[in-house]
């Protein structure tokens, strides 16, 4: 019995020597809670990192691409819509100058109007300012309000007769208002959109609307052509900047300016 007690203990030691034998030592265990160092994690991210900033870029460039033309596009409208609203702005400051001229002298010339600040009106043409004081007195009367009274004589052009003239398609020239308003009214107050407008921009002024201004214009229509048209632009009596077009009726009175995508043409130069 104690032979074989003698054996285990001698088995025992001889195995743990044969354990110990192989590194010389215990190996030694970590400390609890101590981190664990990760091996392969960081190279696999890279390449999803390096994915995501492509697509990011590629989405950038592919929106640029697309958006680009509409931007530039965009911006061209802008630039020009700007220039046409600058032209307009200096013809109508012109204007305003002519008028505060002629008021100096309405005193003695023209013919006697009810509602110009001086009293009197003249286009500069004693022929037409008769022809245009007769027009309105017989369209509206002195009882109405002044905007009234310019509605009932609008009113009364806007339903004359619409006629085609040769003599009267291609305007020139810097007195082509004072032409085509009295071509309009001698032809038993009828003719075409440049007739129409070159007289109610006059009726307009005799009206008390002094800075009223017939052009003609190019404008771009639903389906995308452009046709030249007679318009009158003018400062209503709020301050807003209108026109007023006897090709849609009674409908044309004081429409704001963004009615229409236009271009103004200069028939003075031409």
């Amino acid at each position: 019995m104690r032979g074989d007690s003698s054996s285990r203990r001698a088995s025992s030691r001889a195995g743990a020597s044969v354990r110990g034998a192989g590194s010389g030592q215990r190996r030694r265990r970590p400390p609890q809670g101590a981190p664990r160092r990760s091996r392969g994690l960081v190279v696999p991210l890279i390449p999803a990192v390096l994915a995501l900033v492509l697509a990011v870029v590629t989405s950038v460039m592919l929106t640029r691409c697309v958006m680009q033309p509409r931007i530039d596009a965009a911006q061209k409208e802008t630039k020009e819509a700007r220039k046409e609203a600058t032209s307009l702005r200096n013809e109508v400051d012109r204007l305003k100058e002519e008028a505060e001229a002629a008021k100096s002298t309405a005193s003695t010339t023209g013919v006697d109007s009810p509602w110009t600040s001086t009293g009197k009106f003249t286009s500069g043409d004693d022929t037409l300012d008769k022809e245009v004081k007769d027009f309105c007195d017989s369209n509206c009367s002195t009882d109405q309000t002044r905007e009234d009274a310019a509605l009932a004589m609008y009113t009364a052009l806007a339903w004359s007769d619409y006629v085609e003239r040769d003599a009267a398609q291609h305007p020139s020239g810097a007195d082509w208002r004072i032409r085509f308003a009295k071509m309009y009214y001698e032809n038993d107050c009828s003719g075409n959109c440049y007739e129409f407008a070159a007289f109610l921009m006059y009726c307009m002024r005799y009206m008390g609307y002094d800075d009223a201004l017939c052009q003609g214009v190019e404008i771009e229509f639903e389906g995308g052509n452009w046709g030249d048209h007679g318009i009158v632009f003018v400062t209503n009596t709020d301050g807003s900047e209108c026109l007023l077009d006897t090709a849609r009726g009674v409908d044309g009175w004081m429409l704001g300016l963004g009615v229409y995508n236009y271009r103004i043409m200069d028939f003075e130069n031409a």
